[in-house]
Order: structure tokens, then C-alpha cells, then sequence
């Protein structure tokens, strides 16, 4: 079981990667798009049709599709004050409670974002003003949440795993 999870974590970490990757090209193709609406504004008279929706959607890529590899890699924002002061075994319940918490809550989000997703789909639901398709957007949040709840369950099991045999190694 051990292999597996490890296994599961090293293909999540190299996918979560690509996701990121791919947050990163959407700050790129942002940027273009803002500059090139900036420079034909000031000095053309002359914006980017749907600069500002492009962008709107393009912020749900960048944002978004990085997240699960930031909790993967530990880059969250944590405050270790209190955890500091508390024994091992404290500390590894806690840290399980936490992901439990976190694996149901974000498991929660992503079944509820992905109902909204199909309904886009239903419903072909375009952006007012330029007809932009929102189901891409929308793709994106379900991949993200989906991804983020993979990696609370595989920190989960990690954890067991590694305090199990932690444990076994005392006795």
C-alpha cells in the first residue's frame, strides 16, 4: 500500500506540476493581452474587443490551477506557533484532522463546482458582450478542486503511512 501511495504521489506531484506550467502560460497570454489593450488605447484610440473578459477568464487559470501543487509542496501560508509547543503524537492527530477536514471540504467544493460545469455545458452559457464560452473557466476550477482534493487524500495517506511505521519503528 505504501509503494502506491508514494507511487500516486510522485505522478500527482509531476501532473500538479503541468497544471502550474500551464497557470503560468496564462499569466503570459494575460500580460500580452493587457499590454497590447494598454499600447492600443493610449496610443491608437483603439482597444482589445473583451480585453477585460479575456482576462476575467484568464485570472481563473492562473489562480486556480496552481493551488494543488502549492499545498503538495507545503507553500501554503501555515502558523506553526501553537504546533510548535505540542508533542509528536499531538501534532500527527492534529495533522491528520487536518487533512481529513481538508480532503471533505475541498472533495465537497469539487462535487459542487462540477455540478456547476455541467450545467454550463447544458446550457452553453456564454460570457455577455463578446459570446466567450465560460465552460473553459469553469473546466478549470473542477481540475484545480479535483487535484487539490487528490493531493489533501494522498497527504493523508502519506501521513498514516509514515506515522504507522514511525510507531511500528518504536515498539
Amino acid at each position: 500500500m505504501g509503494n502506491f501511495v508514494f507511487q500516486a504521489f510522485d505522478v500527482a506531484t509531476k501532473i500538479t506540476r503541468w497544471l502550474a506550467i500551464f497557470a503560468a502560460i496564462s499569466m503570459a497570454i494575460l500580460m500580452i493581452v493587457n499590454f497590447t489593450d494598454i499600447i492600443g488605447t493610449k496610443f491608437f484610440l483603439k482597444s482589445v474587443p473583451g480585453a477585460l473578459d479575456i482576462s476575467e477568464e484568464l485570472m481563473v487559470f492562473m489562480t486556480l490551477l496552481p493551488i494543488a501543487y502549492i499545498a503538495l509542496e507545503r507553500g501554503h501560508i501555515r502558523i506553526t506557533l501553537l504546533e510548535e509547543h505540542l508533542s509528536s503524537a499531538v501534532r500527527f492527530v492534529l495533522q491528520i484532522i487536518q487533512y481529513v477536514i481538508a480532503t471533505l471540504i475541498i472533495g465537497f467544493m469539487t462535487w459542487r463546482v462540477f455540478a456547476q460545469f455541467r450545467k454550463t455545458i447544458e446550457v452553453v452559457s456564454l460570457k455577455e458582450g463578446i459570446d466567450l464560452p465560460i465552460w473553459p473557466a469553469n473546466l478549470a476550477v473542477v481540475i484545480a478542486f479535483g487535484f487539490l482534493t487528490l493531493v489533501w487524500m494522498l497527504l493523508l495517506a502519506k501521513t498514516l503511512i509514515v506515522g504507522h511505521k514511525t510507531i511500528n519503528s518504536k515498539s
